[in-house]
């Protein structure tokens, strides 16, 4: 083969030399545009502010809760945790047993005291049947226990009448017997007056003979005897019959207060009787009262949640929480909790956005809503000790039914976006910049 012949060696390249200073001052102006356009934007942007809160979904009247004021022991369960109830209707009932027991006690004595108080009015009135109290007469209509009171009461109304009556008659009995001894007493005495004046005479004729001898002094001195004996007769008869009418006016004050004697005592037991009917009836109508509670009823209708009674016999205290019930049919508010370094930001009739976060955020539309009332003071979280502010917000007219066909449930969380005023793009980050600034420069 033929040798090859030499390579030649390339000519050397021509040099270039690179410079910066083009992509440099296209960074610079692209630096610049940027910015100034930046600038420009953050100045005239607007953007709108918003304090976020969270809270929960409500029925415009709070849920209530379920006590009872004096407990007892759980007698029938009527409802259960979820049930539907309307307002009145009768959620669980405590044991009667022994009201009824202690009422049947009480009204038992106060009927008595009814009866014997219409017994007692009749004796004090001298009447000769008896003028029930109204309210007794209406319960013995039905209850067969008042009608026994009654009789039993009339039964001893007659028994003491009689006993008046024949007391009377024997003291009556007295007063004529009497009256007959003193018409026998007086009739005697005349007798013994004539006796006496005949002797009298008799003396006195026999004292004349005596004188001119013609009579004995033994007969003159006889007759005396027979005056003085006679004169003794007189005056103890005039005893006798004075005390004779003495017993007749005794007789007829004795007749006078057989009457007296049971109107006075009717009235004294009257008297006592009255206090005793106050105190029964203020315990009559405090059974009475407890008994009407012990069906424990819905204040309003909704459903039924947190219920602690789930035994018969057990035992509820007093004003201890039975369960609650959530209102249905109210209007829906939202419960949301605001920062307190947020709160001069929030007012009433501020609009709001609200979010709901159980349901699925792609799908579920956002609503709008005012804020209707915001809290006074502050309230603090005692388990996360947080303070905050509680602001009502209502959806406005029409927003709720955006949310038609998902079932809304008090208690449900809500993510309220409380729209401030706008602000423009570049005080948002100038903001920080001059806190920092206020701070630092602050003398210590």
């Amino acid at each position: 083969m033929p040798p090859r012949a030499p390579k030649r060696p390339a000519p050397p390249r021509p040099s270039r030399t690179w410079s910066a200073t083009r992509p440099l001052a296209i960074g610079v102006a692209a630096l610049f545009v940027l910015v100034f356009g930046f600038g420009v934007w953050g100045a005239m942007a607007s953007i709108s502010g918003a304090v976020i809160a969270t809270g929960a979904l409500q029925v415009e009247a709070e849920r209530q809760v379920i006590q009872h004021p004096d407990g007892g022991v759980v007698g029938e369960i009527l409802v259960r945790d979820g049930d539907v109830v309307d307002a009145g209707q009768i959620l669980l009932r405590l044991d009667d047993k022994l009201l009824r027991s202690e009422l049947n006690i009480v009204e038992g004595q106060l009927f008595e005291i009814w009866a014997r108080t219409g017994r007692l009015a009749a004796e004090r009135d001298q009447a000769d049947t008896i003028t029930w109290p109204d309210e007794l007469v209406e319960l013995a209509a039905t209850r067969p226990e008042v009608r026994k009171l009654m009789t039993g009461q009339q039964a001893l109304f007659e028994a003491r009448r009689d006993t008046r009556l024949k007391q009377i008659a024997a003291l009556q009995e007295r007063k004529l017997q009497t009256d007959q001894q003193v018409t026998g007493g007086e009739a005697q005495l005349d007798a013994l007056k004539t006796q006496l004046s005949l002797i009298q005479e008799e003396l006195e004729d026999q004292i004349t003979l005596q004188k001119k001898g013609l009579t004995q002094a033994s007969r003159v001195l006889s007759l005396q005897r027979e005056e003085a004996r006679l004169k003794g007769e007189v005056g103890e008869l005039i005893t006798t019959i004075a005390q004779s009418k003495g017993r007749i006016a005794e007789i007829e004050i004795e007749v006078l207060s057989v009457d007296d004697q049971a109107r006075e005592d009717a009235i004294t037991q009257m008297r006592d009787l009255e206090y005793r009917e106050v105190e029964l009836r203020e315990r009559r109508l405090s059974s009475t009262e407890r008994l009407s509670r012990l069906d424990v009823r819905a204040p309003l209708a909704g459903i039924i949640y947190g219920n602690t009674v789930h035994a018969l016999h057990s035992v509820i205290r007093a004003a201890d929480p039975i369960m609650y019930v959530i209102p249905t049919g109210g209007g829906l508010v939202i419960s949301s909790r605001i920062e307190t370094i947020h709160i001069d930001e929030v007012h009433v009739g501020q609009p709001a956005i609200l979010r709901f976060s159980a349901f699925n955020s792609r799908e579920t539309p956002e609503i709008t809503g005012t804020i209707q009332q915001v809290s006074a003071d502050s309230f603090t979280d005692d388990q996360r000790g947080i303070s905050y502010y509680e602001a009502r917000i209502r959806p406005d007219d029409g927003e709720i039914e955006k949310l038609t066909g998902r079932e809304l449930i008090p208690g449900m969380p809500v993510e309220a976006y409380i729209q401030t005023g706008e602000r423009s793009a570049l005080s948002y980050f100038t903001k920080p910049v001059m806190d920092y600034f206020n701070k630092a420069f602050r003398e210590e």
